[in-house]
């Protein structure tokens, strides 16, 4: 899948050049639906076309001669996209990238110098996958998830050991030992199957960490054992384990698929609220974070911006405000997120865009401050 670096890496190929870029939503979930995306590049089109009716006649032209290409292009796409979202970038007549994209996006269309980058932030970025582990009282079974694939890693068993002959109610041999007696017997098997279980369990989290997963690590199966399983492995030092109970004893590899795409894009979305809470609690306390359009931009102006965080709407809705933010992070190294779902709408009501900041530009220095300055 295209990265924002290989995205900026065109644009900078492509920044004096007029560019056609398109982003389109690939989702076809009604299979009568499965072209609906070429309504919509046509409706794009238009919109730009309509746009451009004041512009000069060369320029006009060019934008003609770029669609052209790209319509002739996409006219040997049959069906979907088969991804849920899309990129094309069509510059000097010839289409520049053709790209599906790992998340839905937008539709939206750009004409201009270079190529729009901030529609592609709507899009999460590529992450690490994830590990799963599916547990009951027999055994462990231990997955690795990517985009694209889940596959088993190790089976970790519970192992019964013998019990010593000199127990009440051991056996020699396999066979009960003679001095078996009803409860006796049933409690000396309960506490073996517990200890079994309870060397399963620190095995499994010593195989966990020894993987040593940068991804988070999903829990799921018999429910007596999850919660063991998940002290298990952060007794071992791994800190990003997380409940599944949606995933049984017997999950399949479909379900498993399904419950991390579905864990991830809910810690994604947990991540984005906190750190617009942070952005707007900073910014109400005057603690080097800023809200709304008109701060930001300063902010961006003054180059001191640590993080810049936009909500999906006002990508969409003012795109071009957008996108000469998203620049300007980029030229101070800033990172950038873009807000969807809840988090977007909390942001919306301080003006769709939030700032952290390496210093305020809002306030004069300290003397502290000046005399860092000029070391």
């Amino acid at each position: 899948m295209l990265s924002f670096p290989e995205l900026v890496a065109l644009d900078g190929q492509l920044h004096d050049t007029l560019t056609l870029t398109l982003y389109l939503d690939g989702r076809s979930e009604n299979p009568a639906w499965r072209t609906a995306w070429r309504r919509s590049l046509k409706q794009e089109e238009a919109r730009l076309r309509r746009a451009l009716v004041d512009a000069p006649h060369d320029e006009r032209e060019a934008f003609s001669r770029d669609v052209d290409a790209l319509e002739s292009y996409m006219a040997q796409r049959r069906g979907a996209l088969d991804a849920p979202g899309w990129l094309g970038v069509v510059a000097d007549g010839e289409v520049r990238l053709d790209a599906p994209l790992r998340g839905t996006i937008p539709t939206l269309g750009s004409w201009g110098r270079g190529v729009a980058l901030a529609p592609y932030l709507c899009s999460p970025d590529a992450d690490d996958g994830a590990w799963v582990v599916v547990v009951d009282s027999r055994a462990a079974r231990i997955f690795r998830c990517t985009d694209d694939s889940v596959h088993r890693i190790d089976t970790v068993r519970t192992t019964l050991h013998a019990e010593s002959v000199d127990e009440p109610g051991a056996s020699r041999n396999g066979k009960p030992h003679p001095g078996t007696r009803g409860g006796v017997g049933r409690d000396a098997a309960e506490r073996e199957r517990r200890a079994a279980r309870g060397r399963m369990l620190h095995e499994l989290a010593q195989h966990v960490r020894a993987l040593a997963p940068l991804a988070p690590v999903f829990v799921g199966g018999t429910p007596q054992l999850v919660g063991e399983a998940v002290a298990a492995i952060q007794g071992e030092g791994v800190t990003r384990v997380i409940e599944a109970l949606a995933l049984g004893a017997r999950a399949r590899v479909n379900e498993i698929a399904r419950a991390v795409r579905e864990g991830l894009a809910q810690l994604r979305r947990d991540a984005d609220y906190a750190l617009v809470e942070e952005v707007l609690r900073r910014f109400a306390a005057d603690e080097l974070g800023a809200a709304g359009a008109a701060a930001c931009g300063r902010a961006l102006d003054e180059r001191s911006v640590q993080m810049l965080v936009l909500s999906e709407t006002l990508v969409t809705a003012q795109p071009e405000v957008a996108e000469i933010f998203v620049r300007s992070a980029i030229a101070q190294d800033a990172e950038i997120r873009v807000a969807t779902g809840d988090s977007a709408r909390l942001l919306e009501e301080s003006g769709g865009a939030g700032v952290l900041l390496r210093f305020s530009p809002f306030r004069a220095p300290t003397a502290a401050e000046r005399d860092l300055v000029t070391v």
